[in-house]
């Protein structure tokens, strides 16, 4: 299975960085034997979808460049609410899989 890893750290995170939540996600990749294939990773608020590499995420996800998509916990995806950020309204298939790693 093809994987795309996504983290988030806004620059009033404290005690939160890209390399920890990078790694739990590869070794929790590694465990189910799924191939990462792309990571982003956004250095900032998660209160918009106007990020760079969440929306180069997306413009994988369209383009099936991967099955699953692995996130550290859903608000490090967005603060904004999963069908929202989405953008997809109740009743919807996403794309691609969604799947939470560690929490």
């Amino acid at each position: 299975m093809k994987v795309a890893i996504y983290c988030r750290v806004s620059t009033r995170d404290k005690g939160q960085d890209v390399e920890n939540q990078l790694r739990q996600l590869k070794d929790f990749a590694e465990k189910q034997g799924w191939e990462i294939v792309q990571q982003f990773c956004d250095h900032t608020s998660g209160k918009t979808s106007d990020r760079e590499q969440f929306k180069n995420m997306f413009s994988a996800a369209s383009k099936h460049k991967f099955d699953v998509l692995l996130f550290w916990s859903l608000d490090r995806l967005s603060r904004e609410g999963a069908l929202e950020t989405l953008g997809l309204p109740p009743g919807v298939r996403q794309p691609v899989k969604t799947q939470f790693a560690v929490r």
